[in-house]
């Protein structure tokens, strides 16, 4: 955000004001790489219930979706694997070293402020080094800015929707002092996930209901921020997340039994103190402890129990530290330093017990002009694991750069040109290495190198079309010994492999436009389009040699049209996946047809004396389009949602 304050004004005689803040949305399209954001306003319009269902929206992302309100959701960015997409919370990486992949479906969008994805991870100058780990940044940001919150507020309300939706939320912020706030959010769901779906075998059809599919879930967490004299700032926020969950199985030979249960408690605490010492030197510091417990239940598993029933504690210690030095006004300094313990342990019998001690550390440059930019940085990683039985992986010592440049033809002109080289790599992760049954103790560190070359066109036309933006971004990436999951018998089991080489060609294409017309109306188009052509090439003798990776479509892309009148605001947006296979080989009975979402809302906000009420009203999938994400775990079809909100002024 851009602000600036007027502190005060003489008229006869001198007066002093109180501060006045304006703000307003910065530019994404003229970032040095591609970066893309879904804002509150439009948040708060679109029929999503996670940010699983939100980040759908942005270019050259595949979200792995099973289903329904509890149904997993993991995000894949420009093919390169949940594992290499950092997700951020308020600034801090969201980690889980046993799957790798943060389930986006415990993130609701009810409190946030914005979504935002980083393609290369150029985030700021001042972050920690974890966060240059990754090939992709998805960061959640739930705090407003500071003077925006000077004052006490709530707002709660109430959603219910089909297959047995119910969820309650409130929320409040109570200024403690002049520079302290708490804000304190709760959100509950419960459904039952029982939506009809077909399951089809050549020219017969059957139709049946989802079972097992039901969902008890409550979020809350507590925000404390204070802002000192000096402008420096410390922000802690906790977490907790508690559900228990069915986990639907697939479809197959027309057989929908499913027993499985699954359990999970996620607690965190994190705190972050940022403080500008000078104009030249700013200190950004952070600590996080996480704990995640899951249980998961399978009754119907043949052994000599008659069950399986396992649980898993995962804990992690996390601190970090971060400096940004000016050495001139176009060129600045950056070192980041993180250390990260994580374990996990299980009831399981021989279980691997397994411990891992990772150490970032970055060294980068900016270079800052008004018509050129220049962001250059080097990663350092270090691994080590620990097991208490069986062989652990040894240790792993990397260094990985990234360079990213933007040039400006002219202070005036409206183009923007950009480039980006960076190289990442990821270790198998806790299952992949030490879970029993599935476990794959072979598999090799995966590395690949992104490359990306893009052109951007911004310009401020008038009042009736106020911005129009689009972004056109063309990449290469190729994956070495990529590591690929891929769902058994369950949601909780999966099998996992290296894929050899894998190499993606993509273009990502972003447009959007806004502005008004007459006096009462505004409106708003955001649409994106992903061309993917992502290859395996390991081994020319294979059949799948030079076939499209698994679920990987060609073409995919989405579109969102908002109109606001008064009170009164109206969203149409859509989602299309183009045609994909299951497995590596790219034969008929591995197809899996593409298909189309088309979603509508309708609010209205009726004003009070001190507070709005705004009731909204929203049809999911009005066409009822019958389709799979993932092959036998069929999405929900046509259903609505209503809600009503109560908010403070």
């Amino acid at each position: 955000m851009m602000a600036c304050a007027v502190h005060g004004q003489v008229i006869d005689s001198l007066k002093t004001l109180e501060t006045v803040t304006v703000s307003g949305a910065k530019n994404l399209y003229i970032n040095i790489a591609p970066v893309q954001q879904l804002d509150r306003s439009t948040l708060q319009q679109l029929n999503s219930f996670s940010v699983g269902d939100a980040a759908k929206y942005f270019s050259g992302v595949l979200i792995k979706d099973y289903g329904g309100v509890g149904g997993l959701k993991t995000i894949s960015v420009r093919s390169l694997g949940a594992q290499q997409t950092g997700v951020l919370y308020d600034g801090i990486a969201m980690a889980d070293v046993q799957s790798g992949q943060v389930d986006l479906s415990k993130l609701s969008v009810t409190f946030l402020q914005s979504i935002n994805l980083y393609d290369g991870g150029f985030f700021t100058a001042l972050m920690p080094a974890r966060s240059y780990s990754y090939a992709a940044l998805l960061s959640a940001s739930t705090i407003a800015n500071f003077p925006s919150l000077q004052k006490r507020n709530w707002r709660f309300g109430l959603r219910q929707g089909s297959f047995g939706l119910w969820q309650p939320y409130a929320g409040f912020t109570l200024p403690v002092s002049k520079r302290t706030f708490i804000n304190i959010v709760a959100e509950g769901t419960k459904a039952e996930g029982d939506y009809p779906f077909y399951v089809e075998n050549g020219s017969y059809s059957e139709k049946s209901k989802r079972n097992n599919s039901d969902i008890k879930s409550l979020n809350a967490e507590v925000n404390i921020t204070t802002l000192f004299k000096d402008s420096s700032a410390w922000k802690t926020k906790a977490v907790v997340y508690t559900s228990q969950r069915g986990l639907p199985g697939a479809i197959v030979f027309f057989n929908d039994h499913s027993t499985q249960r699954l359990w999970n408690t996620d607690a965190s605490i994190q705190s972050a103190y940022n403080k500008q010492f000078n104009a030249k030197t700013s200190l950004l510091t952070a600590a996080k402890y996480t704990h995640g417990y899951t249980r998961y239940l399978d009754p119907d598993f043949l052994n000599n129990q008659g069950e399986l029933n396992e649980n898993y504690n995962q804990d992690e210690m996390y601190a970090s530290a971060a400096l940004a030095y000016n050495i001139t006004s176009s060129l600045q300094f950056n070192y980041a330093s993180d250390a990260a313990y994580t374990t996990l342990h299980s009831n399981k019998k021989m279980f691997a017990e397994p411990s891992r001690l990772s150490l970032w550390n970055m060294a980068g440059i900016q270079y800052n002009q008004q018509l050129f930019h220049a962001n250059a940085n080097v990663l350092y990683t270090h691994v080590h694991d620990d097991v208490k039985q069986g062989t652990a992986q040894g240790d792993k010592n990397e260094f990985t750069p990234a360079l990213a440049v933007s040039i400006k033809p002219g202070l005036k002109s409206p183009l923007l040109l950009r480039a980006f080289y960076k190289r990442i790599f990821r270790l198998p992760t806790f299952n992949d290495l030490y879970y029993n049954i599935l476990a794959n103790t072979n598999l090799k560190p995966e590395y690949a190198n992104q490359y990306n070359v893009g052109i951007t066109y911004t310009k401020h036309v008038g009042e009736q079309v106020n911005n129009i933006s689009l972004s056109i971004d063309g990449y290469y990436n190729t994956v070495k010994d990529k590591i690929i999951a891929i769902p058994s018998k369950n949601l909780f089991l999966w099998s996992v492999l290296n894929l050899g080489k894998v190499h993606i060609t993509g273009v990502d294409v972003n447009a959007e436009a806004s502005g008004k017309f007459l006096s009462d109306w505004s409106w708003f188009i955001k649409l994106a389009y992903t061309y993917q052509h992502a290859i395996d090439v390991t081994d020319t003798s294979l059949p799948s040699y030079k076939d499209q990776i698994p679920y990987t479509p060609v073409h995919s892309g989405s579109g969102i049209i908002q109109f606001a009148y008064n009170t009164w605001n109206f969203n149409y947006s859509n989602i299309f996946s183009g045609d994909r296979y299951t497995l590596g080989d790219n034969i008929p009975a591995n197809h899996l047809s593409g298909w189309i979402t088309q979603d509508i809302s309708l609010s209205k906000t009726f004003p009070l004396a001190h507070a709005a009420v705004t009731i909204k009203g929203e049809l999911n999938n009005i066409t009822d389009q019958h389709y799979d994400v993932i092959k036998y775990f069929p999405m929900p079809g046509r259903s609505y949602e209503i809600s009503i909100s109560i908010n403070k002024k």
